[in-house]
């Protein structure tokens, strides 16, 4: 006869035949440039080695661009930085992050002539924080000029640092090369923004709902 903890240790491997994950398909991931790397480096990793029936296919860019691509069901989710003041359509942020605090940065040195129109480095359109460099300037009647505009950070934050342009990040990617510019400097506060996992319109699939808790437990902006 099986002895109690021969029972118990066939039960646990029957129930975990039972719950097994079965999930499989692809998902077709959008993420906002600045947060690909953190993303995928907490989330591939356990979903390659626990569910490797799930295909994720990945794409970067900005979140403009990668929402009109999820409205249009070319994405099945999408990580976007957008206008916490802007609702998200009902059912469709499927998590949220928390908060984004765009601030101005320039280089330490960098000294800012009041006689000259405001070199900037832009992310490309369709970027939340590129409507909001702009409509701020223009509210404050600055005159501006774009000395660099890319899809991806690291070549504005290399233009930033180099004392080339002036640009916004979100307070948390300010590096030891840059300065925050405070409303002393003639840059005031801007609009708080909200980190959003937003599925397409229609069902999760259960692969998406596992990269779904997947996302949600190991990435932390």
């Amino acid at each position: 006869a099986l002895q109690t903890a021969e029972l118990l240790q066939l039960h646990d491997r029957l129930l975990a035949g039972f719950t097994a994950p079965v999930a499989s398909g692809r998902i077709r991931l959008g993420i906002s440039e600045e947060y690909a790397a953190a993303v995928l480096g907490s989330t591939l990793p356990h979903l390659s080695a626990d569910f490797p029936g799930i295909e994720l296919e990945v794409e970067t860019g900005n979140s403009g661009r990668l929402s009109a691509r999820l409205e249009r069901g070319q994405l099945d989710m999408a990580l976007l930085v957008e206008p916490i003041d802007v609702p998200a359509p009902v059912g469709r942020c499927v998590k949220s992050f928390g908060v984004t605090e765009p601030v101005w940065v320039a280089a330490h040195d960098y000294a800012l002539d009041p006689g000259k129109p405001v070199p900037l480095a832009l992310h490309s359109k369709g970027c939340p924080y590129r409507a909001v460099a702009i409509d701020n300037l223009s509210r404050l009647g600055r005159r501006w000029r774009t000395v660099i505009i890319s899809a991806g950070v690291s070549a504005l934050d290399a233009a930033i640092e180099a004392g080339l342009a002036i640009g916004i990040v979100d307070r948390a990617r300010v590096s030891e090369s840059m300065r925050v510019l405070a409303p002393a400097d003639g840059f005031p506060e801007l609009p708080v923004h909200e980190l959003r996992l937003m599925s397409a319109p229609g069902e999760l699939s259960a692969a998406a709902e596992v990269l779904v808790g997947l996302i949600g437990h190991d990435f932390h902006q």
